[in-house]
């Protein structure tokens, strides 16, 4: 190795060591600094009974939105689709939320036009399921 590269990657390395001190410094400071607090409730969010079912959905800003139902968790998978509307608009595409209950059947749960898309989706699972309940294996993750 030549001189000059030993140089240029020790550089690149000491660049980089003072990138990731700087970054934890600065996350550790801002830990430290914030007082703990809870994020406020998201007024999608809801907690009700629908047709004697318990459902009840968290919005999270991680796109990672939670789903019970009588208090057992339907795990959600979001995936790029295209959407048709019913309505007559322009197709689009978008991220829709598919569980083990409607695999095949995307909904949109994000946006202006979709901000109850997790309650319909609740209702949905619940109009499916009717005296069924769901099993412990539906909030197991599933990835596409």
């Amino acid at each position: 190795m030549s001189r000059r590269e030993v140089l240029r990657y020790g550089a690149a390395a000491a660049v980089s060591a003072a990138t990731v001190a700087v970054g934890v410094q600065s996350i550790t400071a801002a830990r430290s600094d914030a007082a703990p607090q809870r994020a406020a409730a998201d007024p999608r969010d809801f907690d009700e009974i629908y047709k004697g079912k318990k459902i009840k959905g968290k919005h999270n800003s991680n796109g990672k939105h939670e789903l019970h139902i009588n208090n057992k968790k339907l795990a959600l998978t979001p995936i790029d689709t295209l959407f048709v509307p019913e309505d007559g608009s322009a197709p689009h595409v978008g991220v829709g939320y598919i569980s083990a209950v409607n695999h095949y059947d995307p909904m949109e749960i994000d946006g202006d036009k979709h901000k109850d898309g997790l309650k319909k989706l609740a209702k949905k699972v619940v109009d499916t399921l009717g005296e069924f309940e769901l099993s412990d294996e539906a909030g197991l993750a599933h990835h596409h």
